[in-house]
């Protein structure tokens, strides 16, 4: 059933078999029932259980495992760091290792000459130090 939780089922479970047993004098039919019930009940509260022990146990886990992944990439940055002062930062051996070695630097086209401004184009006058650029007195 969507919307009802796992608690509320088992709660609603133990107060139709709280209020049950009372009755089971009276209607001897439904003896069966009532400790089938209780047995489904006390089947559910302890996966609840459980399921609690093992969340729990997850969260550890997980929190372990977040700890050990940033400890491991320290420890590679450290390694990675040795192993380029040793070998240097552009050796192509790196790659054996995962480390991608730095660039070697490209050599940039020279600029033949700067582009001169065509006359006729407008530059807009400087203004004044004194000048008001709104125009307000």
């Amino acid at each position: 059933m969507p919307g009802i939780t796992f608690q509320r089922i088992v709660g609603d479970c133990e107060l139709l078999s709280s209020n049950l047993k009372p009755l089971l004098t009276e209607m001897p039919l439904l003896q069966e029932e009532s400790s089938a019930l209780d047995t489904l009940i006390a089947k559910a509260k302890s996966l609840g259980n459980e399921q609690e022990v093992l969340t729990g146990r997850l969260r550890e886990i997980t929190r372990l495992r977040q700890e050990t992944q940033r400890e491991s990439q320290d420890m590679r940055s450290r390694v990675a760091s040795l192993l380029r002062g040793k070998l240097g930062f552009k050796n192509e051996s790196l790659l054996g290792f995962g480390i991608p070695p730095r660039k070697r630097a490209r050599k940039k086209p020279e600029k033949t000459a700067d582009p001169k401004p065509v006359p006729g184009d407008s530059v807009p006058p400087a203004a004044s130090p004194g000048a008001n650029p709104v125009g307000i007195q």
